[in-house]
């Protein structure tokens, strides 16, 4: 895989929010209770309804991979990787782009489901353009300015400059530039510069542009159909973007038309799950999510199909935690899984640095890559609680903001 493949590492959102996405979601009323509502003959306020707390649950999960994942690649274990059954797992956390994947999917699940809430026959955006715009800006962008100002600091000390974070020099103002604006994603030369896995961000903003008029096209047709059309308009590019300029190939292949049909897949997990339809048994979407994620692991850990792959395993996943009974709804809303996806947006930002530093103070030991891989999975703990501390900082007094 390529470093920006690997990285792929929003969020976001996403929730790398990632890369983030809203931060309250909330389950339909039961059907008891809407009956109830209807034959009231006195206005009176809602009742409070259950948050989505498994949507919390995968995205820590999705974050916690992508941890595991630059955790390996900062120091490869090669002996442990020879071995057998141990050996297969660990190759296994080289495959860091299905992560975002699932973030992707989660911000349109996020951002949509609260249109449907309102209106499940005729959903629109609950706000103005430009005040949605400004709401996710708001949200996103105050951490990822932080992030990105911790990591420029680490600039003022060259030593520190090497390993993996050499490559995330050098800088220039056009590189600080770019990630301010959101575009750096779309520039090969700047992408991973800064904070590698911070060029997924510039995605997931790109991909709130083009939300409203997803919105529309989900008004005036139905979900399969917007996916299917996405689906097409990628396949295009991912089949055609090596023939054109690279300017306009980079735009194209990493820029938000290449994922949109993964951000439609999640539009209409939210419409499905508002409505409390499954599609298919139980059994049948397991299959789904088991033979997704077979195909990621088998395959080259990147391009349309990958994609394609972990979405189908995450869209099976969010269809089986539609019942809060099921063992997947239950498992996603582990009380620990939960509270790190609360600031899984922190996490997704900050693990990179945080990590190399680590690393970094390991070298005077001179320990073996395995010996050195294992105190850093063992310091795991220690990353997370540094991104919480973060969050509490820089992420959670801009939450109700956005």
């Amino acid at each position: 895989m390529t470093e920006r493949d690997a990285s792929i590492d929003a969020q976001s959102l996403l929730r790398l929010d990632a890369p983030p996405v809203e931060d309250l979601v909330r389950s339909p009323l039961a059907p008891e209770r809407l009956h109830a509502e209807a034959t009231r003959t006195t206005p009176t306020a809602p009742a409070p309804v259950r948050r989505l707390e498994y949507i919390d649950g995968l995205r820590a999960a999705a974050a916690l991979w992508v941890l595991c994942h630059h955790t390996i690649e900062t120091s490869e274990p090669v002996a442990a990787m020879h071995l057998p059954v141990v050996g297969s797992i660990l190759t296994s956390l080289f495959f860091g782009q299905f992560p975002v994947m699932v973030f992707l999917m989660l911000s349109g699940f996020c951002l949509y489901y609260p249109c449907v809430k309102k209106n499940v026959a005729d959903p629109t955006l609950k706000t103005s353009y430009g005040t949605f715009l400004l709401r996710r800006f708001k949200r996103i962008a105050p951490p990822y300015y932080a992030a990105g100002a911790f990591c420029l600091l680490l600039f003022l000390f060259p030593a520190l400059q090497t390993g993996r974070w050499a490559a995330v020099g050098p800088i220039d103002f056009k590189v600080v530039l770019s990630h301010l604006l959101f575009f750096h994603n779309l520039i090969p030369s700047h992408a991973t510069k800064i904070d590698y896995p911070m060029w997924s961000i510039g995605l997931e903003w790109q991909l709130y542009l083009l939300f409203p008029l997803l919105v529309w096209c989900f008004r005036r047709s139905n979900g399969p159909v917007v996916i299917g059309v996405t689906l097409a308009i990628a396949a295009v590019i991912r089949g055609t973007y090596r023939m054109l300029p690279p300017d306009i190939a980079a735009v194209l292949h990493d820029g938000p038309f290449s994922y949109l049909e993964i951000f439609a897949a999640g539009m209409f997990a939210a419409r499905l799950t508002v409505q409390e339809r499954k599609l298919l048994p139980n059994w049948a979407l397991g299959c789904i999510v088991i033979a997704g994620f077979a195909i990621v692991r088998l395959g080259t850990g990147n391009g349309l199909v990958h994609d394609l792959a972990t979405s189908a395993a995450a869209f099976g996943i969010l269809l089986l935690a539609i019942d809060p009974n099921s063992a997947m709804s239950r498992w996603l809303s582990t009380r620990w899984l939960v509270r790190i996806g609360i600031f899984s947006y922190s996490l997704y930002l900050v693990h990179a640095p945080f990590l190399h530093l680590l690393w970094f103070a390991l070298r005077p030991l001179q320990l073996s890559a395995d010996a050195t891989y294992l105190v850093l999975v063992l310091c795991a703990p220690l990353l997370v609680a540094l991104a919480y501390g973060f969050h509490r900082l820089f992420e959670r007094p801009f939450m109700r903001v956005g």
